[in-house]
Formats: structure tokens, C-alpha cells, sequence
């Protein structure tokens, strides 16, 4: 077994060392490389991957160079968003960051499109969108959702976080009672990788609301965001 275990690494190593992918890409560019630079600097792995390694709070950004407009990456490394918190990057650093991944998405395809998640960016603003005709409850839950929940919760699909997973909140209604979501909630399962999160009465009047209109309107959000993949992952069920 250990002589298997020898050739075999042995074997792959020749195959890195003689793989000829490195030659036929073109180098980055200065501009590139200063955006490499920032990227490790401010330890954008810990969140995101390239090629599918780094972490998995964020995207895979491979190919976020296609997809990503100026105006928005400014508007991300600036101020942040729900997921991502504000780095004040100032101009130069951003134009550096833009040309690093655009560089990088034409070194090939990160991570497989099939049955891929959409973007939670896309997923909150159909939510937002959708809860404009919801009752002020709804309303007001969504907003205290993408506060306080929307680091490690996006709706309609679940989000890889190391061992564990952030499950899909939009069918818990249908698993869980109310206390057992509020029990959740305020004491959290650490076990689990779920922090307590003492809300308060809003997580009555406002969180609970919320999720209940978010599995009525599940359908509706999801022809708009399209197909969102399924985990095989169980929730944090009580037993």
C-alpha cells in the first residue's frame, strides 16, 4: 500500500510539473499583478475561491470578470454589501482588483455551471422587489433578514459554509414550529455553526412574517431568479 501510495503522488507530481497550461497563458499584466497583490493582501481567499479553492462564504470569482460591471465592484469594495464588509477601497485599488479578474476570467472556467445557485445579490434584490406588495411586517422582516441573517442565509438556496451549511429558510415553515424557529434563533446551535442571535420582539413580528411569506412566495421569486439547486444537506432540525 505504501509503494502504491508513493507512485502515486509521484505520478502526480509529474503530471503538475508537466502540465503546460502556465505556457500558454498569457502573464497578467502589471496592473493584474498590483490587483493580485491587494486580493491576497486583504485576504480575499478566506471568503472567496479561484478555481474552486479558498473559502466558501463568497462566490467563486474565476470568472466574476465577465459578469461584474465597474459601477458595481466599486459600489461592493467600497461599501460592502449584506454578505461582504466595507473595505474603502479607494479608486486606484478598485481599477487594480477590476483588472486582476478580468485577466483571470480569460485563464478558463472557475467552477461548473450546472445547477449552479444564482448570484444571493440577484436572489435579495427579486426579494426586495417582491415584498414592495407585502404587508409592512413582511417588509420590515426582510430588512432585519438581510441585516442581521443574510451573512450566512440567502433565500431559495443554501450556502456552503465549511462543514456545515446555511440552509434554505424559504421552506422552514413547513419543518419547523414557531418556537422551535425562535428557539433557534435567540439561542442559536453552535453545534451547528449557528450563533445566538437575540433579536428581540421583531423576531416575532417581523422574522416569523417573513418566513412565512417567503415559502408562500416561493414560487413566484424563484421563476424570476430561475432554477436554484437543491442541498441534500438537513436542516437543523430539532430531535
Amino acid at each position: 500500500m505504501m509503494a502504491a501510495l508513493v507512485a502515486a503522488f509521484v505520478g502526480q507530481t509529474a503530471l503538475v510539473y508537466a502540465d503546460g497550461t502556465a505556457d500558454r497563458t498569457p502573464p497578467l499584466s502589471e496592473l493584474a499583478l498590483e490587483g493580485r497583490r491587494i486580493w491576497h493582501a486583504n485576504n480575499c481567499q478566506a471568503c472567496h475561491q479561484i478555481y474552486g479553492f479558498g473559502g466558501f462564504l463568497g462566490p467563486d470569482l474565476t470568472n466574476a470578470g465577465a459578469r461584474m460591471t465597474t459601477e458595481r465592484l466599486t459600489e461592493i469594495l467600497t461599501d460592502g454589501n449584506a454578505q461582504m464588509p466595507a473595505f474603502g477601497m479607494n479608486e486606484d485599488q478598485i481599477a487594480a482588483i477590476e483588472q486582476f479578474l478580468i485577466e483571470l476570467d480569460k485563464t478558463g472556467v472557475g467552477v461548473p455551471r450546472a445547477n449552479l445557485p444564482p448570484e444571493p445579490q440577484r436572489v435579495f434584490d427579486a426579494c426586495a422587489e417582491h415584498a414592495k406588495a407585502a404587508p409592512a411586517a413582511v417588509q420590515q422582516g426582510f430588512e432585519l433578514f438581510r441585516t442581521a441573517c443574510s451573512a450566512c442565509h440567502t433565500p431559495l438556496c443554501a450556502t456552503p459554509l465549511g462543514p456545515n451549511t446555511a440552509p434554505d429558510l424559504s421552506t422552514v415553515r413547513e419543518r419547523l414550529s414557531d418556537e422551535e424557529i425562535l428557539k433557534t434563533i435567540t439561542e442559536g446551535r453552535l453545534d451547528r455553526g449557528m450563533p445566538a442571535w437575540p433579536l428581540g420582539e421583531p423576531v416575532k413580528t417581523q422574522i416569523l412574517p417573513f418566513l412565512t411569506w417567503l415559502g408562500q412566495e416561493r414560487a413566484s421569486i424563484s421563476s424570476v431568479v430561475g432554477e436554484t439547486e437543491q442541498s441534500g444537506l438537513p436542516w437543523w432540525e430539532f430531535k
